[in-house]
């Protein structure tokens, strides 16, 4: 009887040291994956360590991760740590009771298949996959992941080499692992919603500062940003054809980085939709799709999506929000009303290759380029409709002329033109004539500054300046077209002008009188003493000017001083004076014309 209890008594101190190692290890386990859980991980991320875990406290060979697809009603594999393409998870997929896996879904319960002679494949529920290696195993246990006693989160499975490999605490640490894994499950999902959702809210504002320069280079930053928010590997944007927009605007396509290279390449050559689909046919693993169609009115385009892993309702609904913002922006430069100057978007990237593509974009040419500005005068711009119908008018040139792109933005519409020897005077010729024949009300519909000749994205920039302040010089004559090569030199004119405004403000109303006389009298005393003047106050060589006698001269200047009230020796600042009169002369001259006098 001794040796007997002796042997009970060694049977029981190995049973409560197997239970106290299980314990501890049950123990380490948990709070490892309570510190994981703590850390809200990527759900994916969160399944893998969780299940490396167990796998290491069972002392198991290996592991398979399968996560519920609600979209496609599936397990699919997301994790291998075994097989010789244990990394190209998505591929495997199972319906519910679909083999050991399968079965531990449906039930929601615990499965193992232990007491295999030679390999788990031999169990009459297993289904085979011959790319995981499983006929090297002869345990396996899968464990539902559920959440809030009924949800299905998936199924994770940890195998060995060895039959009877896992015992109760192993089949107990693991099913307590699954309920836990479902809880931080629930709650990565919830925080990855969140993020979506957050992201999407501030989808525009995160967008790079380049995404306003040009159309094009707007749709290929929009196809990148909303391929990123849904995780997809290919998203591509198509615009309608719009003949508002005035340049063809490829489709944008942004792939995920690891799609071959030399398909990225292929697609950069891409003009249209039959081009299109054949760089989407030649992608690989790609299951689903979704599409949006966006603009507020009528459709500006299309979004399309594609992945191998199908998309929920979550991606739709973000696809939906994202495209409605997509639509605001590219109407928005779509609309020449709403889209910056062609001046301030080069002024606001921030290098030159950048600036260069996006000319590229806009259909520029590298090479000599003749700048110009035109602008509907504020008086004239009373609609959008009235700005398009002189878009319209300037395209003809487009059509007419090589190398010449067109930038609206209402009231201006800048102009690049390719320099060419034998078509740039034409081209003058037609822009004046252009220009003419606009069917609007006022002698001065339109008019237009070119800038000096430039060679590169660069020069470009400051040429439109110029340009601008030879529209500035077109709008002040009168004249429809002005090139900033024959106005530089009065460049400074108008600071000297501010800079004498009081002396020629009273030389102006000290000359009133005289300017009232003339238009009175009809006679042409302002005229005469501008001619005066500008003779240097010679009696001879104003006389030869003017074709009269001195002694009439000699008249005139004493009738003008009588008018002025005082000599004209005795104003101290004869260039206001001379100044004064040239202006009032024009303005008589003009009222005596029967047109408004000039400002």
């Amino acid at each position: 009887m001794k040796p007997s209890k002796e042997r009970d008594s060694q049977l029981n101190a190995e049973h409560l040291a197997e239970n106290l190692v299980a314990a501890e290890r049950r123990a380490a386990t948990l709070a490892e994956l309570n510190r994981i859980l703590v850390e809200g991980r990527d759900p994916l991320e969160l399944a893998q360590r969780a299940v490396d875990l167990v796998m290491r406290a069972a002392g198991a060979a290996g592991s398979y991760v399968f996560l519920w697809d609600p979209s496609i009603e599936r397990l699919v594999l997301r994790v291998a740590s075994t097989g010789s393409k244990a990394a190209e998870g998505g591929g495997v997929r199972l319906r519910l009771g679909e083999g050991i896996t399968g079965w531990a879904a449906l039930m929601r319960r615990t499965a193992e298949s232990q007491e295999n002679k030679e390999d788990i494949t031999q169990d009459p529920r297993s289904v085979t996959f011959p790319h995981l290696d499983e006929k090297q195993f002869r345990s396996m246990v899968s464990v539902p992941i559920v959440a809030n006693g009924s949800e299905l989160m998936g199924v994770f499975n940890f195998v060995s080499v060895h039959s009877n490999a896992f015992d109760e605490h192993d089949l107990n640490l693991a099913t307590e692992v699954g309920g836990l894994l479902a809880c931080g499950l629930v709650q990565a999902r919830t925080m990855e919603d969140l993020r979506r959702q957050s992201a999407a809210a501030q989808f525009l504002l995160a967008l790079p500062p380049d995404t306003h320069t040009s159309l094009q280079r707007c749709v290929d930053l929009l196809a990148h940003a909303v391929r990123g928010q849904l995780g997809a590997t290919l998203c591509t944007i198509e615009l309608a054809e719009r003949d508002s927009v005035g340049v063809s605007v490829r489709p944008g396509i942004a792939f995920s980085d690891d799609v071959d290279k030399s398909l990225v390449v292929v697609s950069r050559s891409v003009r249209n939709r039959r081009e299109l689909a054949d760089v989407v046919g030649r992608l690989e693993g790609i299951t689903d799709r979704v599409s949006a169609s966006f603009g507020p009115m009528m459709s500006v385009g299309t979004v399309t999506c594609y992945r191998g892993l199908a998309f929920s309702d979550t991606d739709r609904r973000i696809l939906e929000a994202l495209s409605a913002q997509s639509a605001a922006l590219i109407s928005s430069l779509s609309n020449p009303v709403s889209t910056p100057p062609l001046t301030g978007r080069l002024r606001a990237i921030p290098t030159l290759d950048l600036a260069e593509r996006t000319l590229i974009d806009m259909g520029w040419r590298p090479g000599p380029t003749h700048p110009i500005i035109c602008r509907v005068p504020a008086s004239q711009f009373r609609s959008g409709a009235a700005f398009d119908h002189v878009v319209d008018s300037l395209r003809s040139l487009q059509d007419s002329f090589d190398g010449v792109v067109l930038v609206p933005s209402a009231p201006t519409v800048s102009m690049l033109v390719r320099h060419q020897i034998q078509q740039w005077p034409a081209f003058l010729v037609a822009l004046r004539a252009t220009i003419k024949e606009l069917p609007v009300a006022s002698h001065r519909p339109l008019a237009a500054g070119i800038g000096p000749l430039a060679a590169d994205p660069l020069s470009i920039q400051a040429s439109l300046q110029h340009a601008e302040s030879a529209l500035q010089w077109a709008e002040l004559t009168g004249d429809p077209v002005v090139s900033f090569d024959d106005v530089e030199y009065l460049q400074n004119a108008p600071q000297i002008i501010f800079s004498i405004g009081s002396p020629l403000r009273e030389n102006l109303q000290m000359l009133r009188e005289v300017a009232r006389y003339d238009l009175h009298q009809g006679t042409e005393l302002t005229h005469t003493l501008d001619t005066y003047l500008t003779s240097g106050c010679c009696m001879a060589d104003t006389s030869q000017l003017l074709f009269i006698h001195r002694n009439t001269l000699r008249h005139r200047l004493s009738r003008i001083e009588e008018l002025m009230g005082r000599p004209i020796e005795s104003v101290p600042d004869r260039t206001a004076l001379a100044l004064a009169a040239r202006i009032t002369a024009a303005r008589n001259s003009a009222q005596d014309g029967g047109l408004s006098p000039e400002p």
